[in-house]
């Protein structure tokens, strides 16, 4: 029998990495069966993890600045061979970078992602997938671009310096004449799963901006800080980017790329399943087990159960799902392509407590599967 085994991390508790070894660990105490192990990431926390996995690529640290403009080593990986750069963006900009005493999203830019971007740059590379998600910034890009060489400019035409989120506000046009020309030449693909725009009660500030630190009375104010900076590049650019789909992915960072260069909003997990070997093993699969946090309304969304599920559909090999929190129906779990799903839950528990012990939940989950596999058989 063989078993793939493709999950998404557990954020916060688990990597895509971990899940599927202790998976592998708890089917093998009691199954005899090749269990085939692929970490898959929806362009979030674990993504350069999940690239690595699949492909030898070298991992390079690269000197880059974090959210508060601190200089750090930060991952990414390249094929040199087709002169594609993989980037995660939290590796230089993530929310686990900066302690609950430093969160500030009014100081927070997504400096890092650029320097990361001129590395890339530097050793050939023209094509950038880059993984957005789990970022500590809502500056929609501007970080980025400041290090990639964009001078901002106020209506007097004078350069300004953009030291708080409130600066934005004040930015009239984009100056790139000092800009690396490669970048022009360059093709970006961004990896998410999210839908949500720029702006408004469904974009990067409302809905993402409390996670990282911004406070409720804020929300509007930051969010029409972030309309401003959407105007002026949608007025400049000549592209309509505030209803853009997606365009509210890591603090509204698409809206940068796709103003300025050769851009496309792709989902993380079918660039994950795109690159991989999943095509070449499936025929030979005989069960996939899959998974993620929290199995809801938002799976739908491109998520790696969906994504997952999809992919499996037309070849009718049953897909089981291990999450946190399951609250789906099971009327949807059938809609979304799953045989089965369960919660690694047992009992009324808090959510610190279920991430606390993770690890063991899911291994005992993992054994109680492959005993009822083994009866089956």
């Amino acid at each position: 029998m063989r078993i793939l085994v493709a999950p998404d991390s557990f954020k916060g508790s688990l990597t895509s990495a971990e899940l599927c070894r202790i998976i592998r660990n708890g089917m093998e105490k009691v199954l005899e069966a090749e269990v085939i192990e692929m970490p898959i990431s929806d362009g979030g926390e674990g993504f350069l993890e999940s690239i690595c996995s699949i492909h030898p690529y070298q991992l390079e640290f690269v000197n880059a600045k974090d959210p508060l403009g601190r200089w750090i080593q930060a991952e990414m990986a390249i094929d040199y061979e087709k002169k594609t750069a993989y980037i995660e963006m939290a590796k230089s900009t993530g929310l686990t970078l900066v302690n609950e005493k430093e969160r500030n999203p009014y100081q927070s830019f997504s400096y890092g992602v650029g320097n990361l971007i001129l590395h890339g740059l530097d050793k050939g590379c023209r094509t950038f997938v880059i993984g957005l998600g789990g970022s500590a910034t809502n500056d929609a890009g501007v970080g980025m671009l400041s290090e990639l060489g964009v001078v901002f400019r106020d209506e007097s035409g004078k350069p300004m310096t953009i030291e708080l989120l409130e600066d934005i506000r004040k930015i009239a046009r984009l100056d790139l004449k000092q800009v690396d020309t490669r970048l022009f030449e360059a093709e970006f693909l961004l990896a998410t799963d999210v839908i949500n725009p720029l702006c408004g009660e469904n974009g990067a500030t409302y809905i993402f901006g409390p996670q990282k630190g911004i406070k409720k009375n804020d929300l509007y104010n930051i969010d029409r800080i972030i309309f401003h900076y959407g105007t002026v590049l949608e007025r400049q650019f000549q592209k309509e980017l505030l209803t853009q789909e997606g365009a509210g992915a890591a603090g509204g960072m698409p809206a940068s790329f796709l103003a300025l260069f050769q851009t496309k909003i792709c989902r993380g997990i079918e660039i994950l399943i795109e690159t991989s070997k999943l095509k070449e093993i499936l025929p030979s699969i005989n069960l996939v087990i899959t998974g993620e946090g929290k199995l809801d309304q938002q799976t739908y969304n491109g998520k790696v159960i969906k994504g997952i599920s999809d992919f499996v559909k037309p070849s009718s090999i049953p897909v089981v799902a291990i999450c946190g929190k399951i609250e789906l129906s099971r009327k949807e779990l059938k809609e979304l392509g799953l045989t089965a799903a369960f919660s690694i839950c047992k009992g009324p528990i808090s959510l610190e407590e279920s991430m606390k012990e993770a690890r063991g939940f899911v291994e005992e989950l993992a054994e109680n599967m492959a005993e009822l596999i083994k009866v089956s058989m």
